[in-house]
């Protein structure tokens, strides 16, 4: 089903997966984008011509300008955040504040605003290091003090309780999406797919954290934003959390770098390196859920995405 005739307000709307979901949802609906565009995806489409499509430079940190900008939106979906664990390490106090005060405004202004449809994107880092068929039931685990790696984790569990009690005391109807390694064209920022691909169309190095056995399941960004408007056009959805990812796409992080220097036809050379901080050992969404309630059954074969991205890599590089 389609979604239509609906006024999406989407806060990081720019990144990569904000720009292919508007992108989908662009055709009968009104889009409005909200995002910094620290990270622009957008240059590389053709939306900022699209009738359909209002961009709004802003911060999630500035409350009057949310506020304003939500206006009398049908559905608010919730992507602005510090992302990567990178960034999560290197800027602790910069993500928690930004992730957690910048869900809050934005929930605030839906409060305000009489926002009945909210959508808060999360982490499948809420589930810690070991993850294997992990299912929405399972308790959630935050590393310990000292590691700043799970911040990041932290800070968006954090955002899916706040939506929770925004919807029990305010009536306001979430679902929490919580994706598992995501790749595709327009990634920008960090992720092992997409770093092995750059490098690789240059016949760089690729670097692949010691020991090259972590284990993930990779989700193309077209099974990703089908998801997503499921989500939208199924009530069943709401007061929900669902993962969302592709366990048939399972692969370890050396085979994903083999894969990918294979399928580009590349000269780069593989290099084991030590990683500093805590690694998550294996991620494996169980995606039950999601079927039985969505009817979501992901399309995109491994090789077939990873080729997908590579060809887009090569013009855009």
């Amino acid at each position: 089903m389609k979604l239509k005739g609906k006024k999406v307000f989407i806060t990081g709307g720019a990144g990569f997966i904000g720009s292919h979901l508007a992108e989908r949802l662009i055709e009968g609906n009104e889009i409005v984008i909200f995002d910094k565009l620290y990270r622009n995806a957008l240059k590389y489409t053709s939306l900022g011509q699209h009738k359909n499509l209002k961009l709004i430079k802003g911060d999630v940190l500035d409350v009057k300008t949310i506020e304003k900008s939500i206006g009398n939106s049908d559905i608010v979906i919730h992507m602005a955040a510090i992302a990567g664990i990178k960034t999560a390490v290197e800027k602790p106090t910069t993500t928690l504040k930004i992730n957690l005060m910048g869900s809050y405004n934005v929930l605030e202004a839906c409060r305000k605003k009489n926002v009945k449809r909210f959508i808060v994107f999360s982490t499948s880092e809420v589930y810690g290091p070991h993850v294997y068929e992990a299912d929405e039931s399972r308790a959630t685990i935050i590393g310990p003090i000292g590691k700043p790696r799970w911040v990041y984790a932290m800070s968006k569990l954090a955002s899916e309780f706040l939506a929770d009690g925004y919807h029990r005391e305010y009536g306001i109807k979430f679902t929490s999406v919580r994706p598992f390694n995501v790749y595709g064209p327009r990634q920008i920022g960090e992720g092992a797919v997409h770093n092995f691909i750059a490098n690789a169309v240059k016949n760089k190095p690729l670097i692949v954290h010691k020991p090259g056995s972590q284990v993930r399941s990779w989700c193309y960004v077209s099974d990703m934003v089908e998801a997503m408007e499921k989500i939208l056009t199924n009530s069943k959805s709401e007061g929900e959390v669902f993962n969302i990812g592709n366990p048939h796409a399972t692969s370890t992080t050396l085979q994903t770098a083999k894969t990918v220097i294979r399928l580009s036809g590349s000269k780069s050379k593989i290099q084991l390196v030590d990683f500093k901080h805590p690694e998550v050992d294996i991620r494996v969404p169980s995606i039950e859920k999601a079927r039985k309630i969505l009817g979501f059954e992901p399309k995109v074969s491994f090789e077939d995405g990873i080729s997908k991205t590579i060809e887009w890599y090569r013009k855009h590089q």
